[in-house]
C-alpha cells in the first residue's frame, strides 16, 4: 500500500491498520466474509491518537485528509469506554479548520448558542477556542462557524470582484455563498442573480434563501424565479440559463441594480462544443449578455472539482481583480468499495482519499453476487436487494440508474423483494397524495410502502418536491436516481450504490454510452454531506464493467478535475466555411445543405442576432467569444441582412435562437397560417394540430429542431387539457394509464414536448401574429386563469396552484383577477392551516 505521504513506517503501518479495519468491517456487514469479533485495540487507539495529533499540526491538504479519515474511523467504531475520544476529535478537527465536522462529534454542542461543550483541559479549551475563533463570521450579530476553506471563500469574496470556487461536493461551498449573498444585501442592498442548471435545483436554492431572509427579517426582499418587468429592486432572482437569457428579450438591463451574480454548477459550460447540448450554449450566452450589461460587485462561478475558473472569468468579464479557490480535502470521509471478479475468484476492493492504491479482500460468500451483463434482471436485482438490506435500516441509500425506466423498475423490484414495510416510516399520507394528484396505479404508490422512491426528470415537479422533503426528513431511506443527481440536487445519503458507469442498458449505434471519470467522481461525492455525515461510502457492484486495462489500478475511482474553457472558437474554426458561406450569402438555415450541422446553424443565428441587436458594436462581442470577423466583414453581412429583412428587428430580438431569415419568411407568409389566439375557441386542439402540420410542411428543418416525425391529434388534446387547467390526475385518467410506462411517457410529453418544445417552436408565429396573446404562457405554465398563472409565477407547482385555486381562494368574494403578489402571499399565510400538509410544505418559501 502506497500512501500519499512519504512518512514514517510506523505512521504508515497505523494508517493501513485502520483502513483495513474499516475494509473488513464493511465486508462483514455485507456478508462477503465470515463474521468475527474485531475491535480496535487499546494500543492501536493510542497510536492512532498520536498519528492524528501529529498530522493535525500540519497545514497541507494531504495531512488534513489523513486526520479526517482516521478520525472518522475511530468515531464510527468507538467503544463505550473511550470516553475522551469525542473531546480529542473536537480539538484536532478544530485545529485543521474543520470545525463544522467537530460539531458532529460534540454530543453536547449547543445549537441555540453555537457553542461547544467544555473540554476537560483548560489549555485545550483555550487552544480549541482560538482555532475556532479564526473561522467565525458574524452577520448582524449572528455567529456562523466555517471550515478553513469556507472562511477563505468568505474572505476572498470580500476582496475580489470575481471568484472561481472549485471543491468536492461535500465541502459546503453553496452554504457560504448563500451567507455572502445575504451579507452583501444587508450591507449594500441591490439584487442577486443566482443561475442554476435545472428547474429541480431552483426549489432547493429558493428554500435556502427563504430561510435566511426569514432569519434576518429581510421581509422587503422577494425571491423570483422568472423575470418580472414590474419589479426592479430588492429581488433575489433564482433562474435557469433559459430564464436568464429570455429576460434580455425584454430589456437590455433586466435585473435592476445587480449586487452579486452567482453561477452554480458551472461545469455544465464544458459541454459547449457538444453539438447536441444547447443548454451549455445558452448558459454561456447568458454570461456574455450579463458581462456586457452589468458590472456586479461580486461574481462567483462555482462547481465540483473544476479548473480554469479564473481564466474563464477573465475571458467573459475581463475582470482583473479575479481569484480562484480550490479545495482537495473534504470534511467528509469518502470510501469507494467495488466488487471484482478475477478468474473464478471474487474480490472486495477499497479505495480511499489517502491511498494511491487499493486493498483487496477475497470474498468468501459469493452465492448472491452477479457480475457481468447489462440487463437489470432478477439475479442482479436480488443481489442489489441483499446489499441494501445488509447496509441496514438506519442508512440512507442513493442508487444510480442509467435511465428513468430502469430507475422505476429497480424501485419496484426492491419493494417487492422487501415485502415488510419499514415500521419507522409514516408514509400513508404521502402515498395518498401521490395517488390523488397523479394516479392510484402510479408505481411510486407501491414503492413508498417500503420507504423506496425513484427520482428522475419524468416525475412531476410537485412530486419531486415532496420526495425531496421526505428524503431530507429521513422518511425515505432508499432513492433510485438518474443523472438528475449530478446536477446539484441535494439528496442527503450515507451511501451511493452503482452497478457500473453505463447510461443505457443496451448499445446505441454499437457503443454503450457511459459516465466520464469526472461524472463518476461527482456521483461518488454525493455520499455523505457536511454537518450530516462523517463518512460517505460508494459501492460499485460490478467493477469488471469498467475498462481499466490501460489504467493504473488505483486510478479507476480517483477523483478527477475538469478543465473549463469558454468560447465558440473551436466550433467556428471547424465549421468556418459553412458559416461564412451562409452569412455572406444570406442563406437561411432552412435552406442549408443537410450535412450542415447544428453547431453551424447555431452560430449563423448567433452572428445574425448580434448584428441585429448591436450593429457594428457586435464586433467586440463576437471576437470575445472566438468568432473572428473584421469590421469590414460585419459591415458587409449587416448590409446584406438588412436588405433581405422585412420583419421588424424587434421580433427577431425576441426570438434570439431562431434564424432571422427564417423569421422573415414566417413574417412574409404569416397570413397563410391559422393561428389560435383564444383559449376558449371551439376545436382548439384541432386548430393547433393543423397549425403544426403547416409548419412541418413549410419549414421541415425548423420543425425538426423540436420534433421527430408527425404529432398525432391526440397530442393536441393533451395540449388543450393542459392549458385549460385540467388537473394532471384527470389528464391521466382512463385504463390506458393503469400502466406506469404510459404515465411516465405522458408526463415527459407534457414537461418537455408541450411546455418547452411546442412553445419554443410556436413563439415566432405568435410574436408576429399577436404578441399580446397569452396562449404560449398558457401552454408553458399549464393554466389560463390569472390567479393560476400568478400562483405558478410565485414558484408554486402547477398542480398545487390548481388545488389552492379550488380550495382556499374559492372562498374569496373579491375580484381575483387583480390580486397583487403581497396579498396572495399574505392570504396563503393566513390560511395555511387549511392547506393539506404535502401542499403546505411546497409553500414554505412564501411564509
Amino acid at each position: 500500500m502506497v500512501l500519499l505521504l512519504n512518512k514514517t513506517d510506523k505512521h504508515n503501518d497505523l494508517i493501513c491498520y485502520l483502513l483495513n479495519f474499516e475494509h473488513q468491517a464493511i465486508a462483514m456487514k455485507l456478508g462477503l466474509i465470515e463474521e468475527s469479533d474485531i475491535a480496535i485495540t487499546e494500543d492501536r487507539l493510542y497510536q492512532a491518537i498520536g498519528v492524528i495529533d501529529y498530522y493535525s499540526r500540519n497545514s497541507d491538504e494531504e495531512s488534513k485528509q489523513i486526520v479526517i479519515v482516521l478520525s472518522s474511523i475511530l468515531y464510527t467504531y468507538k467503544q463505550n469506554h473511550w470516553t475522551g475520544l469525542n473531546q480529542f476529535l473536537v480539538i484536532v478537527l478544530s485545529r485543521i479548520g474543520f470545525a463544522p465536522s467537530a460539531i458532529m462529534v460534540d454530543e453536547n454542542y449547543n445549537n441555540e448558542n453555537n457553542t461547544f461543550s467544555a473540554l476537560h483541559s483548560f489549555i485545550s479549551q483555550i487552544s480549541t477556542t482560538l482555532n475556532q475563533l479564526k473561522n467565525e463570521i458574524f452577520i448582524n450579530n449572528q455567529l456562523y462557524l466555517l471550515t478553513d476553506f469556507q472562511k477563505s471563500i468568505w474572505d476572498i469574496s470580500t476582496e475580489s470582484k470575481f471568484l472561481g470556487i472549485s471543491a468536492p461536493t461535500s465541502a459546503g461551498k453553496s452554504f457560504v455563498i448563500l451567507l455572502k449573498c445575504i451579507d452583501n444585501i444587508i450591507k449594500r442592498g441591490g439584487n442577486i442573480v443566482y443561475v442554476v442548471p435545472t428547474l429541480s435545483l431552483i426549489n432547493q436554492v429558493v428554500n435556502d434563501f427563504h430561510d435566511k431572509l426569514k432569519e434576518f427579517s429581510l421581509d422587503h426582499y422577494e425571491i423570483l424565479t422568472t423575470y418580472n418587468e414590474n419589479r426592479n429592486s430588492n429581488i433575489i432572482y433564482v433562474l435557469t440559463p433559459e430564464r436568464a437569457i429570455s429576460a434580455y428579450n425584454e430589456n437590455d438591463k433586466p435585473f435592476g441594480d445587480v449586487n452579486s451574480f452567482i453561477v452554480d454548477e458551472i461545469q455544465n459550460i464544458e459541454r459547449l462544443e457538444n453539438e447536441k447540448d444547447e443548454r451549455s450554449k445558452i448558459l454561456f450566452d447568458s454570461l456574455i449578455e450579463l458581462s456586457f450589461s452589468y458590472s456586479p460587485d461580486l461574481i462567483i462561478f462555482s462547481g465540483p472539482r473544476v479548473t480554469g475558473l479564473k481564466s474563464l472569468g477573465f475571458d467573459i468579464f475581463q475582470e482583473v481583480n479575479s481569484n480562484e479557490l480550490s479545495a482537495i480535502s473534504s470534511p467528509v470521509t469518502n470510501f469507494t468499495y467495488s466488487i471484482l471478479k478475477k478468474g473464478n475468484k471474487y474480490f472486495f476492493k477499497q479505495y480511499s482519499q489517502i491511498n494511491n492504491d487499493c486493498s483487496l479482500i477475497e470474498i468468501q460468500n459469493t452465492d448472491y453476487l452477479k457480475i457481468g451483463g447489462k440487463q437489470y434482471d432478477d439475479k442482479y436485482l436480488s443481489y442489489l436487494s441483499i446489499i441494501i438490506n445488509k447496509l441496514g435500516v438506519d442508512s440512507t441509500n442513493i442508487i444510480f440508474s442509467p435511465t428513468s425506466g430502469t430507475a422505476r423498475k429497480i424501485a419496484i423490484e426492491l419493494a417487492n423483494k422487501n415485502a415488510i414495510a419499514n415500521s419507522k416510516l409514516s408514509l400513508e399520507d404521502l402515498i395518498k397524495y401521490v395517488s390523488n394528484t397523479v394516479h392510484p396505479n402510479y408505481d411510486l404508490c407501491k414503492t413508498l410502502n417500503n420507504g423506496i422512491a425513484y427520482h428522475h426528470g419524468k416525475v412531476p415537479s410537485h412530486i419531486r418536491n415532496v420526495l425531496e422533503f421526505a428524503i431530507k426528513e429521513k422518511m425515505i431511506d432508499t432513492i433510485v436516481c438518474t443523472t438528475t443527481l449530478m446536477q446539484g440536487v441535494n439528496l442527503p445519503a450515507q451511501n451511493v450504490i452503482m452497478r457500473n458507469g453505463y447510461l443505457s442498458t443496451r448499445s446505441i449505434q454499437g457503443e454503450m454510452p457511459k459516465l466520464t471519470n469526472y461524472e463518476i467522481s461527482n456521483l461518488r461525492g454525493r455520499a455523505g454531506r457536511l454537518l450530516k455525515d462523517f463518512v460517505g461510502r460508494t459501492f460499485v457492484l460490478d467493477e469488471n464493467a469498467f475498462d481499466n486495462q490501460t489504467e493504473k489500478q488505483g486510478d479507476l475511482f480517483k477523483d478527477e478535475n475538469k478543465d473549463l474553457q469558454s468560447g465558440y472558437g473551436k466550433i467556428f474554426t471547424s465549421n468556418k466555411s459553412n458559416i461564412t458561406d451562409a452569412v455572406f450569402n444570406n442563406m437561411s438555415n432552412e435552406n442549408l445543405r443537410s450535412d450542415v450541422g447544428k453547431d453551424s446553424k447555431f452560430l449563423i443565428t448567433y452572428i445574425r442576432y448580434n448584428i441585429l441587436k448591436h450593429g457594428m458594436n457586435c464586433v467586440k462581442r463576437l471576437n470575445s467569444v472566438g468568432i473572428d470577423f473584421t469590421n469590414e466583414d460585419i459591415k458587409f453581412i449587416k448590409d446584406e441582412l438588412e436588405k433581405e429583412l422585412e420583419v421588424p428587428s424587434t421580433i427577431c430580438l425576441k426570438n434570439r435562437y431562431i434564424d432571422p431569415l427564417v423569421i422573415n419568411d414566417i413574417y412574409l407568409n404569416i397570413n397563410s397560417f391559422i393561428i389560435p389566439t383564444n383559449i376558449n375557441e371551439n376545436n382548439l386542439s384541432h386548430h393547433f394540430f393543423k397549425l403544426v402540420g403547416q409548419i412541418k410542411s413549410k419549414y421541415p428543418n425548423y420543425y425538426s429542431n423540436y420534433f421527430d416525425g408527425d404529432l398525432s391529434e391526440s397530442f393536441f388534446y393533451t395540449v388543450s387539457h393542459w392549458m385549460r387547467e385540467k388537473p394532471l390526475n384527470k389528464i391521466l385518467s382512463g385504463d390506458y394509464f393503469n400502466d406506469s410506462n404510459n404515465i411516465d411517457s405522458k408526463i415527459d410529453t407534457i414537461q418537455k414536448k408541450i411546455c418547452f418544445d411546442l412553445t419554443s417552436m410556436l413563439k415566432p408565429f405568435y410574436s408576429i401574429k399577436n404578441s399580446e396573446s397569452s396562449i404560449l404562457s398558457c401552454i408553458e405554465m399549464g393554466g389560463y386563469k390569472s390567479l393560476t398563472l400568478q400562483l405558478i409565477s410565485l414558484n408554486i407547482p402547477r398542480e398545487v396552484a390548481l388545488i389552492l385555486s379550488e380550495t382556499i381562494f374559492s372562498k374569496l368574494n373579491i375580484n381575483i383577477q387583480s390580486l397583487d403578489d403581497a396579498f396572495v402571499k399574505a392570504y396563503i399565510k393566513s390560511n395555511i392551516n387549511d392547506i393539506d400538509f404535502w401542499n403546505r410544505i411546497q409553500l414554505q418559501h412564501l411564509l
